[in-house]
C-alpha cells in the first residue's frame, strides 16, 4: 500500500490523501493525481515504472527506499513534475535522460553515500532548490555555475575542502549552506556571489577570514561558529546589511569579541561563546 495525494498540490490547499495498493491502481485515476508519496514502511524493489503516464505529477517522494539504488532513463517526458525527493536512498547519480524533467524545480538526494557530485542534475536548467545534505563529495564541478536558477544549495557535512569559481556564475543564489564540510579559509568564489543573503559555514576549520568578506553586499546572515576563528575583518562594522551573525565555539579572543560587538551594534544577535 502507498500513499497518493490526489487534487491540488498546492502548499495553500488541503491536500487529499488516497490510498492505493499498486501502480496499477493509480493509472486508473492518473488524470488527477499531482503526488505519489512512497513512505519508507513500504520497501519497493526498484524505481517504479510507467510514471510517465501520470501527466499531471507534480512531486514524487522515494524517500527511504533503501532498496532502490538506480534511476531508470526516462522514456517519457513528465513535464508537471517540479519536485524529486530521492534522499535516503542508494541512488548515487542520475541518468543524463534526466533532461526530461525540464519543469523540475526541487530536488533532494541527502544521505544518499555519494562521494561524487551528479553531473546529470547541471542539466536541470530549472532547478531552484538542490539538496546534497551529508553524503561524502569532495569537489564540485566548475560547470555547476549552468545552474543559473538555483536559489538554495545545500551541502552540509560532505568533504569539501574548496568551492569552483564557476560558484560565481550562481547569479540567483541566495542561500548556500556549507556546514561540517573541510574548509580551512573562506572559499574565494563565495565573496562574488552578490546575491547571496545567508552562508552556513559553521564547523569547518577556518581560522581567519579575508578582509573582502565584509564587501558582501546582501549578506545579511553568517554562520560561522565551531570554526577555530581567531580574527575577524577590521572592517567587519562596514556590514550594514548583515542581520545575524553566529560565532559561538570559536577562539576569539575577549579583545576581538569586543571588537566586533562595538563594531555591530545594529545586529538583532551577535553569538559568541566565551
Amino acid at each position: 500500500m502507498f500513499p497518493i495525494l490526489n487534487g491540488c498540490f498546492q502548499q495553500s490547499a488541503p491536500e487529499r490523501l488516497v490510498t492505493v495498493s499498486s501502480i496499477e491502481d493509480a493509472v486508473a485515476i492518473k488524470e488527477t493525481v499531482e503526488a505519489i508519496i512512497i513512505p519508507p514502511d513500504n520497501q519497493l524493489k526498484s524505481f517504479p515504472d510507467r510514471l510517465e503516464q501520470f501527466t499531471s505529477l507534480r512531486k514524487l517522494s522515494l524517500r527511504g527506499q533503501k532498496n532502490i539504488t538506480d534511476v531508470p532513463e526516462f522514456t517519457g517526458e513528465m513535464p508537471s513534475l517540479e519536485v524529486l525527493d530521492i534522499a535516503e536512498t542508494g541512488i548515487k547519480a542520475l541518468p543524463e535522460s534526466v533532461v526530461a524533467l525540464s519543469g523540475l524545480c526541487h530536488l533532494y538526494m541527502s544521505d544518499n553515500g555519494m562521494t561524487e557530485f551528479p553531473d546529470a542534475v547541471l542539466k536541470l536548467k530549472n532547478l531552484e532548490y538542490l539538496n546534497l545534505d551529508r553524503n561524502n563529495i569532495t569537489n564540485l564541478p566548475e560547470a555547476i555555475g549552468n545552474l543559473e536558477r538555483l536559489k538554495w544549495l545545500r551541502l552540509n557535512n560532505n568533504k569539501l575542502a574548496s568551492l569552483p569559481a564557476g560558484v560565481e556564475e550562481l547569479k540567483n543564489l541566495k542561500r548556500l549552506y556549507l556546514r561540517g564540510n573541510s574548509f580551512s579559509a573562506l572559499p574565494p568564489a563565495i565573496i562574488n556571489m552578490a546575491a547571496l543573503q545567508q552562508v552556513d559555514l559553521g564547523n569547518n576549520g577556518i581560522i581567519e577570514l579575508p578582509e573582502e568578506f565584509v564587501q558582501m553586499p546582501a549578506l545579511e546572515r553568517a554562520d560561522l561558529d565551531g570554526n577555530p576563528l581567531v580574527k575577524m575583518p577590521e572592517k567587519i562594522g562596514e556590514m550594514k546589511n548583515l542581520k545575524m551573525m553566529t560565532l559561538y565555539g570559536t577562539k576569539l579572543s575577549a579583545d576581538e569579541q569586543k571588537r566586533i560587538r562595538e563594531a555591530l551594534p545594529h545586529l538583532v544577535k551577535v553569538h559568541i561563546a566565551f
